[in-house]
């Protein structure tokens, strides 16, 4: 079962700042969220109870982003274009002798 939770992160420039951190089934870490997180709620009671997950959080061993796996990137698909005169003729509405293809 996927999980989540709170960690410190030290910043390339030397700064803390806290970002949620996914675990796969086997509780490895398997992502973070791009940018720090900060506590909220929609109410006082929602906003303590996220400040304690943050003091949670300093319980831990403190992470870097070269601690997060990387995604593989995947490859970026190339759209064909064609032009309106090739574009009418795959729909049949004009002959390919009759127009001027591309």
């Amino acid at each position: 079962m996927i999980s989540w939770d709170y960690r410190v992160f030290q910043e390339k420039d030397g700064d803390y700042a806290i970002r949620e951190v996914i675990y796969g089934d086997d509780g490895e870490i398997i992502g973070c969220t791009e940018n720090p997180v900060e506590p909220f709620g929609r109410t006082l009671e929602e906003l303590a109870q996220s400040i304690d997950d943050f003091q949670a959080a300093l319980k831990l061993p403190v992470l870097t982003l070269e601690d997060i796996p990387k995604l593989p990137k995947s490859p970026k698909k190339r759209s064909q274009t064609i032009s309106s005169a090739q574009l009418r003729v795959q729909l049949g509405l004009s002959n390919p002798t009759n127009s001027q293809l591309a």
